[in-house]
């Protein structure tokens, strides 16, 4: 019994189900999660290794390198890069797509362990880190106000960042641009000189004079009491009076002791004024729209507090307010695309009723797809929206093709019930092919090579898949028992379609007379494309046109803070003085002593009357010179996170940083490049100290004694945390600021030996000042260098490629030097060649399906040519809308695959059935192709018009992420010219395959008449070769 049968033999049951299954789709609709993306494990790993007050070559030398050795015996790596500055180390590794990142998180943190005790012993810890797509803060703040807030961490803690965490849903929240206090020993260089202070002894001496520990229980008379020990010093005086040597000297007689704000090496701006940051994550599983409201909702009380008087709290990121607007955008596209898909039934129908029948397919497959995402535990976020949105438009598709057979067969039987299983039976195999090779065209991105693209595309077509599976049940259970009951005139066909179908007719004859003109037209417009393709701009991660415009400063060298933030207010007061001009929202800047960047943020889309583009020129145009920097605008690119660069790889860092300069020029003098920079911190300075071995061991001391002892004092201690009323704070030991600048103190610095005798640091080294790097960088364990640019408007990124090439070929670097192509390059290029790999797939996977429910090799060889045909219309209709063709594009023409061969299954298969009934071939594919011409045109044009809305509009993945409109151009182009051209062409073609099955038939018979190919052929089945063309 088929599903048809059942549904009109238990209508209330059916019914039944649907309306259960609705009620499940709309209660799982209000509690499916909001997220930005799905819960994607990025394939790479951090690896933090703080080291304060280093330099970049010494973190190089002394950890970047090791750590990297023993790194790169992981398995599955695809890139590793490092940065060494003067904070510490970090190594990013990322690894091959598919790889347990918790697996190679316990095995990088075992190599890393091994080599432990090669690396400095004052690292205090180590942090490796995953990346997933929940690590994105739901809300980004900024706190400025007209007073000072360096010292506002407390009351910024106690007001604003404890009272977001106790919101539910709230996993975290960072507050930065603000330290907590903390108690400083700043060591007197002269005092501790003239004492004989050793810095090493008098940190191991205040570790032991401030400590808590517990020390076992005691049991007295059944009662048992735990010992703890206590000798932390309680207050900032009980620490000045503590006794460091034996003569009673003090530790306040040789330093000073305070409570105090950190020094502040870094600044940020939030228009013109000083601003804190604060960011906001969300559990795994919470609602990201909810956890947001609830914390924006805290933020609305806080700033009613006495205490936040005159204090701005500004939302520069909301990362569910841009799910949010992709959700309207996707809904408002989706709900016009449908009401226009809608009107186009009714003009096919020319009945209410009718068109009302058909319509239910699409509200009820989605809510029935929602029921499905919230048992598959499956999120609504940017890619299952995206999903949805480009199945809006097939969902009708099974329901039309089901529905115009039971008219036919309405026509010719007047059993309502009979007719109706007669129809559905005539195309159930049609719609099921149709429904599963459409599905089908994911497979290779669900089990082939996976990258960025694919993974991404496994979520889109989850969503697709179950729509249109929902779509399928409901065309072949509810549509035939609703088409039975309710009354509806079978013969409403439109006076403009029966016209249309005789011409229809009378062309298709004129082919199939004439299959040696059909057979050229058909070859003219295969060639044809060549002249779109020549013509159409591939760039497959255009530039960015987002709201936020990011500027470098690219500083010269290492300056003074003040003089940062003097470089800073000029460029801040330009832009803010211009702001409306400019469309600018708001203006943020980071800066510290090496580097400064400003964000500018625009105004909302709706609201400016210029291009991303146009406004990066106007500011440009009359942009204030600094005098310590070059400022430029760094290009990001449309689903990529690199961008476009080029990577100069080298030993030394000195004669690499003297290529990298020399290239740059040479780069800057390629036509349509723009804002072209050396990404490379400012250089620094260094006190270089090289210890005289042979004068140390006449003291009795070695290198690494005296090594220890300057690190001690320049970099300072951490000791034991000091209790205060309200928690711990941090306690450090170092020289006091001005001493850490005065080359003479640091020459005094005096040396314990062993046999107590004191020793200048200046008897036993050398002191010299040189330049140094402000990062070292690495490429796959090799010093690296990356000059970033960006284009002009019209230039893509593959004709910026070819003209860096030029001008670079003939360009001679030392030997051991090179230059290569940043991975944005890379990436495009991996980019496309996977999918066109599984595009290919794909298409070996439709032609296998339907050669197999057709068990036909000529029904699947006709069929598919209407993808080459659709292939042809892209190109063109991108010629003609002026659409660059991108990645979205390709995901388009991946989409485009599986719809546009369900027009020749339906056709296909009709004509077989009329073959089957009786039918001469010849008049089998007229009649059949006139049969199939209003439902053919019906699905393409209901699909072409669900993607309007998307591919006239700017609605982007995200809110901030790639447009829609190449995508929905591609399906809209592709469908288009695929249908009109398969539905002259396609018998025509038919024809001709089955006439070159016949003579190889003919051949194959001639062969076996000849002498010792008879005995060959009479091994083989009798008519194998021929069942193979029926």
């Amino acid at each position: 019994m088929s599903l048809t049968q059942l549904s009109l033999r238990r209508p209330v049951t059916v019914v039944m189900f649907f309306v259960c299954l609705s009620v499940i789709g709309l209660i799982a609709g209000q509690r499916l999660p909001l997220e930005f993306l799905p819960d994607i494990e990025f394939p790479g790993l951090l690896v933090e290794i703080p080291y304060r007050n280093s330099t970049p070559e010494e973190v190089e030398r002394r950890i970047t390198r090791p750590v990297e050795e023993a790194l790169a015996t992981l398995s599955g790596i695809e890139n590793m890069h490092s940065e060494s500055s003067d904070a510490g180390a970090q190594i990013f590794i990322r690894f091959d797509w598919g790889q347990d990142l918790a697996i190679k998180g316990v095995e990088a943190r075992d190599k890393i362990d091994a080599i432990r005790n090669s690396l400095p012993p004052d690292i205090e810890r180590i942090q490796i880190r995953k990346f997933e797509a929940g690590s994105i803060p739901v809300l980004t703040l900024r706190v400025s106000a007209e007073r000072d807030l360096s010292g506002a961490y407390d009351m910024l803690e106690r007001n604003l960042k404890r009272r977001i965490e106790r919101l539910p849903g709230v996993a975290r929240v960072e507050l930065y641009g603000v330290e907590p206090k903390e108690v400083r020993i700043e060591l007197a260089a002269s005092r501790i000189a003239a004492h004989g202070i050793d810095v090493r002894q008098l940190a191991e001496t205040l570790r032991r004079a401030n400590f808590a520990q517990t020390a076992g229980d005691l049991i007295e008379n059944d009662t048992r009491w735990f010992v703890r020990l206590e000798g932390r010093l309680p207050t900032l005086a009980h620490i000045r009076d503590l006794v460091i040597d034996r003569s009673g000297l003090r530790l306040g007689d040789i330093a000073e002791v305070t409570y105090a704000d950190p020094v502040r090496t870094y600044g940020r701006h939030l228009d013109g004024r000083y601003a804190i940051g604060i960011n906001v994550f969300k559990e795994t599983g919470a609602n990201m729209v909810d956890v947001a409201d609830r914390a924006l909702a805290e933020i609305d009380a806080v700033r009613a507090l006495p205490e936040m008087a005159g204090i701005t709290l500004y939302v520069m990121d909301n990362t569910a307010q841009s799910v949010r607007d992709s959700l309207n955008d996707l809904t408002e596209a989706g709900l016009v695309g449908a009401l226009l898909s809608i009107a186009i039934l009714y003009l096919f129908l020319r009945d209410w009723r009718s068109t009302l029948i058909v319509s239910c397919a699409v509200p009820l497959s989605l809510v029935i797809t929602l029921a499905a995402m919230y048992f598959l535990d499956i999120s609504l976020n940017i890619l299952s929206l995206m999903g949805l949105m480009l199945s809006v438009g097939m969902l009708v598709d099974n329901a039309v093709v089901v529905t115009e057979s039971i008219f036919k067969a309405r026509g010719e039987c007047q059993d309502a019930k009979a007719a109706t299983i007669t129809g559905v039976d005539g195309v159930a195999l049609a719609v099921s092919l149709g429904t599963l090779t459409t599905a089908i065209v994911f497979l290779p991105n669900v089990f082939g090579v996976q990258n960025e693209i694919t993974v991404y595309l496994t979520h889109v077509a989850i969503t697709i898949c179950v729509a249109l599976g929902a779509s399928l049940l409901i065309a072949l259970t509810l549509i035939p028992q609703l088409t039975t009951r309710i009354p509806i005139a079978t013969q409403t066909r439109a006076a403009w379609m029966e016209h249309l179908a005789a011409r229809y007719v009378r062309v298709l004859e004129w082919t199939l007379r004439h299959p040696g003109k059909t057979g050229v037209f058909i070859l003219g417009v295969l060639a044809s494309v060549a002249v779109p393709a020549s013509l159409v701009k591939t760039d497959m991660f255009p530039q960015d046109s987002g709201k936020r415009l990011v500027l470098r400063y690219n500083l010269s060298g290492v300056y003074r803070l003040d003089k940062v933030e003097e470089a800073v207010n000029t460029i801040e007061g330009y832009l803010l003085a211009n702001k409306a001009r400019f469309e600018i929202e708001s203006v943020y800047s980071y800066f510290d002593l090496s580097r400064a960047d400003t964000s500018i943020i625009l105004l909302p889309k709706e609201q400016r009357r210029q291009t991303t583009r146009q406004i990066k020129d106007a500011i440009r145009s009359e942009l204030p010179k600094i005098a310590i920097g070059e400022p430029s605008f760094e290009e990001n690119r449309q689903g990529s996170g690199e961008r476009l660069s080029i990577q100069i790889l080298g030993e030394s860092s000195d004669r690499l940083g003297e290529i990298a300069r020399e290239m740059e020029r040479v780069v800057r003098s390629v036509p349509g490049l723009t804002d072209v920079r050396l990404r490379a911190k400012a250089q620094d300075w260094e006190v270089r100290i090289r210890i005289d071995r042979d004068k140390a061991r006449l003291y009795g001391l070695s290198s690494q004694h005296v090594a220890d002892v300057v690190a001690a004092a320049m970099r300072g201690v951490p000791l034991r945390p000091y209790r205060t009323s309200t928690g711990e704070v941090d306690l450090r030991l170092e020289l006091r600021r001005a001493d850490r600048l005065d080359l003479d103190a640091l020459r005094a610095l005096p040396v314990i030996t062993p046999g107590g005798e004191r020793v200048a640091l200046a008897a036993v080294a050398q002191l010299s000042v040189s330049a140094a790097p402000g990062t070292i960088e690495r490429e796959d364990r090799h010093t690296a260098l990356t000059i970033e640019f960006g284009t002009v408007d019209g230039v893509t990124a593959e004709e910026a490629q070819q003209r860096v090439e030029a001008t670079l070929s003939g360009l001679q670097l030392p030997p051991g030097y090179s230059w290569r192509y940043g991975k944005a390059f890379d990436e495009e290029q991996e980019s496309m060649r996977t999918m066109v790999q599984n595009m290919l797939l794909a298409a070996a996977c439709i032609y296998i399906v339907m050669a197999a429910l057709f068990e036909s090799i000529l029904a699947p060889s006709a069929i598919i040519t209407g993808i080459l045909f659709s292939y042809v219309g892209v190109y063109w209709f991108f010629l003609v809308t002026g659409t660059d063709f991108s990645f979205m594009a390709l995901i388009g023409m991946l989409v485009l695959m599986g719809i546009v061969v369900n027009n020749g299954i339906v056709l296909v298969d009709h004509v077989n059935q009329l073959r089957a009934a009786g039918q001469e071939r010849r008049q089998a594919l007229i009649q059949g192709s006139r049969d199939r011409l209003r439902p053919i045109l019906m699905t393409a044009a209901t699909t072409v018009l669900g993607m309007v809305p998307l591919a006239l509009g700017d609605a982007t993945v995200g809110g901030e992420g790639p447009a829609y409109y190449p995508m929905a151009r591609a399906i809209i182009g592709g469908l288009v010219f695929a249908t009109f051209v398969s539905l002259l062409v396609l018998p025509t073609i038919y024809l001709a395959l089955e006439d070159l099955g016949h003579w190889g038939q003919r051949v194959l018979h001639r062969a076996r008449r000849w002498p010792g190919v008879r005995a060959v052929a009479q091994s083989r089945t009798p008519g194998a070769m021929s069942q193979l063309y029926d």
